[in-house]
């Protein structure tokens, strides 16, 4: 065997389940395509429960410079709007730029951990005992495969789990998503969401001079008549944000979409998978990456530790255990970003729950637990539930 684990996809969510079984006394090895560091389109707000995992590893994001951000607010395009704390710690503003390598840098330093950058795998074969992993530089032999490669994973498909995108009664959403560099200029500790009736525009710091906007809706929205793709973008975001009116573009505008895709399974055999590879909903509710840290977290206790990798029925187990953690996890998320895109597809309900919750703002907050996995949706009290309906 080349590694007890071998994990295919070295982003966030990768490097960490890497450092999570290499400290459970695996060995790992990460194959990533990509040099690093590499730009792509991502809402870069962790939450409170993903800046957690980290810690645990002993990463101080906060420490390494990203700004800390200690709540989410809603705003109609009246102005009118409510915050909600984040009040079981801080959540980051984390520009994927500098973050991807953070963590490849400190993965690659643990024990027990090979990283491998700029290597492709192109192709895979599971047996009764091992995985074979097919990449750019020869073929690679483990007990075990996770698949951390992404929205359009190409592990998922090659098990043959993909699913095409969820069919909805309305347009599949995408997302026009870039940066303005905002030198001199006081940025907010919070994410910002802004419902412009038409789309969203969702505002995170993601740096201490810079902040990330991504217009959010059906894709026939997002570009103006007319207008180029750029000049769409930066038409809406100074509609939500005037503010940034002629603030200059860090970097380029990408496009992403179409959303809400889930493989038919998460674990089966000798393959897990973990983050965007295993099921994504929506940026709106920006849960992305720290329901893919806690899916690590919870991958690296079934897979490190006194679990034996080489008999079939013990990794069967494995992802019996895990396979049923993420359904939990996918139906409260499920239930979360359902009720965030029916406020902002309806003024009239966003109004009426920014009125509740700003006379109950525990609503909002607990709302914001669930979102983030630390409150079970069934603590979220009748009053709470009520403030969200406007009553």
């Amino acid at each position: 065997m080349d590694a007890d684990v071998v994990v295919v996809g070295g982003g966030p969510v990768g490097a960490t389940v890497a450092m999570l079984l290499a400290r459970a006394g695996r060995r790992v090895t990460v194959v990533e395509k990509a040099t690093l560091p590499r730009d792509k389109p991502c809402g870069e707000g962790l939450m409170p429960s993903g800046v957690k995992v980290l810690a645990g590893l002993g990463i101080d994001l906060v420490a390494e410079g990203f700004p800390a951000l200690g709540g989410v607010r809603w705003r109609l395009a009246s102005g009118r709007s409510v915050r909600g704390d984040l009040t079981t710690g801080h959540a980051c503003g984390v520009r994927r730029l500098r973050l991807d390598p953070l963590l490849a840098a400190r993965a690659a330093a643990t024990s027990g951990v090979t990283f491998l950058a700029g290597c492709a795998a192109v192709g895979l074969r599971i047996a009764t005992e091992c995985v074979h992993l097919d990449t750019q530089h020869g073929e690679l032999i483990a007990r075990v495969l996770v698949g951390a490669d992404g929205l359009r994973s190409p592990v998922a498909g090659w098990l043959g789990w993909t699913s095409p995108p969820r069919r909805t009664e309305t347009a599949p959403r995408h997302a026009l998503v870039g940066h303005l560099a905002v030198h001199g200029q006081q940025i907010p500790d919070e994410i910002v969401i802004t419902l412009l009736g038409d789309v969203e525009v969702y505002a995170a710091p993601s740096g201490h001079d810079e902040v990330l906007l991504a217009v959010l809706g059906p894709r026939g929205r997002l570009r103006q008549a007319g207008h180029s793709v750029l000049e769409s973008y930066r038409a809406t975001v100074e509609r939500a944000h005037p503010e940034l009116a002629g603030a200059p573009l860090a970097g380029r505008v990408w496009g992403a979409g179409p959303f809400r895709t889930s493989p038919h399974t998460v674990a089966e055999g000798r393959a897990f998978l973990v983050g965007d590879s295993a099921g994504f909903l929506d940026p709106l509710t920006g849960d992305g990456i720290a329901a893919g840290l806690a899916q690590a977290e919870t991958l690296g206790r079934q897979l490190g530790g006194p679990t034996d990798l080489a008999p079939p029925s013990e990794v069967a187990a494995a992802a019996a255990t895990y396979r049923a953690w993420w359904a939990r996890q996918w139906r409260r998320r499920r239930i979360v970003t359902g009720l965030a895109l029916a406020l902002t597809g309806s003024p009239d309900l966003a109004r009426r729950a920014m009125a509740g919750v700003s006379r109950r703002p525990a609503a909002l907050q607990a709302l914001l637990e669930v979102n983030d996995g630390t409150r079970d949706i069934l603590r979220v009290g009748p009053r709470d539930w009520a403030a969200l309906a406007g009553f």
